[in-house]
């Protein structure tokens, strides 16, 4: 599909980063590509804007198409507008961070483009592992996703100090322990963190304003006492 473009007119597409957490790791969905150009190349799954939609619209039912989960968090990312980002035309593409709760990315069917891979984030440019190996250059990436990738880790690790978005990875946000949340963090910073100091920060920032309730369940991992499993206050 649109192998060839006008090269008289202005496109618009949406693609999207979409990510979970698996096994405390961060996970990225690619897709190969099947036409030209980058043909056999890794993409972030894209389409391009119907004149009827948004730019919203166009990500969210892309997301419908792929993934039959409802409660995906849709965040804009950026506009990217490179002259030459797509050598068929002029395309201007709006990132989207899509973030599917642990274990959305599971199970995805064989036979499809679609492929996940692990997000390594200690390291100064971030790298994708997948199954069939690693991807270190943006040489193997089509158009300009390695940027866009990049562009969406950083706004990721920047908002986890002063916004909800790791609490969007969880597998469940009405039931979840102190420990699953420090994975997430630990996931996206790329480091271990201390576990009192983690404690004593989500409880001040979350607990004491209300924003997370401390439940009557509990869960056990591994040896110590039961941990408590909090609540986030929709």
């Amino acid at each position: 599909m649109h192998v060839t473009l006008n090269r008289d007119r202005l496109y618009v597409a949406v693609d999207l980063m979409i990510m979970a957490l698996y096994e405390g790791k961060l996970r990225l969905l690619l897709s190969r590509r099947a036409n030209p150009p980058f043909e056999g190349s890794w993409a972030l799954p894209g389409r391009f804007v119907g004149l009827d939609e948004s730019a919203e619209d166009a990500a969210r039912r892309l997301m419908e198409e792929m993934l039959p989960i409802r409660n995906v968090y849709l965040e804009q990312l950026y506009t990217f507008t490179g002259v030459e980002r797509d050598p068929r035309g002029r395309v201007i593409s709006v990132g989207y961070l899509a973030i599917v709760p642990a274990g959305g990315l599971d199970g995805i069917p064989d036979g499809t483009p679609l492929h996940c891979f692990d997000i390594d984030v200690s390291c100064a440019e971030p790298a994708l592992t997948g199954e069939n190996g690693r991807l270190t250059g943006e040489e193997e990436l089509a158009f300009d996703h390695g940027a866009i990738i990049r562009m969406g880790i950083t706004r990721l690790q920047g908002k986890l100090d002063y916004t909800e978005i790791g609490f969007r990875f969880l597998r469940d946000t009405h039931c979840f322990s102190l420990g699953e949340l420090q994975c997430v963090h630990e996931a996206i910073l790329g480091k271990k963190l201390d576990d009192s100091n983690f404690r004593r920060g989500i409880l001040g920032k979350y607990q004491r304003t209300g924003r997370i309730v401390l439940t009557e369940k509990t869960a056990r991992s591994g040896r110590g006492r039961p941990s408590g499993l909090f609540c986030l206050k929709d």
